[in-house]
């Protein structure tokens, strides 16, 4: 029994390598290709693995940092050296974590912040072999120094769930924000911000908010302002007492209350319920794109 199961499956692999020669010869001669797209895909994935010269690799962590790739899609701790090369490939920082990632052949760094997820979108090779690198940054902040480009078909863009930025050459901080708009803050050079088929460029000492389905907003000069302003209301509903604590502060800013992330209007504004209490203290934490930070304590009476 065991040598007729053993004859049977060689006949299955010499009938399979005959079938699958004669459907390279068939799609050498006809130009078409007949291969399923999910074996494409696959194929195609394995072919940029191979393939490319370019990547992104781990300088640096501090704290609880993971990544994970297309063939072990679970997270594991990140660790000096790994390298991030295949599409899907992400690496992701937590609370009060960092990581230093350099890009392939020097030309660059990005600085992660906490919470933040940075993805593998796509690599390309220009006309003129220039390379040209596409990342996601789904949530979170980085900062990236970018020297200028050697080629003119290079390109490293970062996108958002708002917008696309493009660099050449360049001190800039790209930030998602929890309501998924996009704070592009340039130290340095210049970048090209781009939402609904329109683009705004960012030049050194500015900065632009895009918000998620606008185009992006024209440049204004940086705002590294912590300022909040804030009101305390109380409410009674269905024989419920609450508190509503309101927040007003720059919308290029993040702001946490109790360690929980609030959303801006695009006026900058927050607001958040609180039970009822005889003494309650609430912690806000304003922070700018540059990394300042102020802490609030606001007595809820």
């Amino acid at each position: 029994m065991s040598i007729k199961i053993f004859q049977t499956r060689q006949t299955d692999r010499t009938l399979n390598l005959i079938f699958f020669t004669f459907l390279g010869i068939l799609i050498n001669i006809s130009g078409s290709n007949l291969i399923p797209q999910e074996y494409q895909k696959v194929e195609a994935q394995k072919g940029i693995q191979v393939r490319t010269k370019q990547w992104l690799k781990v300088e640096k962590t501090t704290g609880n940092v993971t990544n994970r790739n297309l063939y072990n899609y679970a997270r594991r701790p990140a660790r000096v050296g790994d390298i991030l090369q295949v599409v899907s490939d992400e690496i992701s920082t937590g609370a009060n974590s960092s990581a230093v990632l350099s890009i392939d052949t020097g030309v660059g760094s990005i600085y992660m912040a906490e919470n933040t997820t940075i993805k593998i979108l796509s690599f390309g090779i220009a006309s003129d072999n220039g390379r040209v690198t596409n990342l996601l940054v789904p949530r979170g902040k980085a900062r990236l120094q970018v020297r200028k480009f050697t080629n003119s078909g290079s390109q490293l863009n970062i996108q958002t769930p708002a917008g696309i930025s493009g660099v050449r050459g360049t001190n800039y901080i790209v930030e998602a924000q929890p309501n998924n708009n996009m704070v592009i803050t340039t130290l340095k050079g210049s970048v090209a911000t781009t939402a609904q088929n329109q683009t705004e460029m960012v030049n050194g000492g500015f900065q632009n908010l895009t918000i998620e389905g606008e185009p992006p907003s024209p440049a204004i000069p940086i705002r590294d302002d912590t300022s909040l302003r804030y009101s305390i209301n109380k409410q009674i509903s269905d024989n419920k007492r609450s508190i509503l604590l309101v927040g007003y502060t720059s919308v290029f800013n993040t702001v946490k209350v109790n360690g929980l992330d609030q959303y801006l209007d695009r006026s900058g504004k927050f607001s958040l319920q609180l039970p009822a209490s005889s003494s309650l203290n609430v912690n806000v934490k304003v922070e700018t794109p540059q990394g300042k930070v102020q802490i609030y304590e606001i007595p809820i009476l």
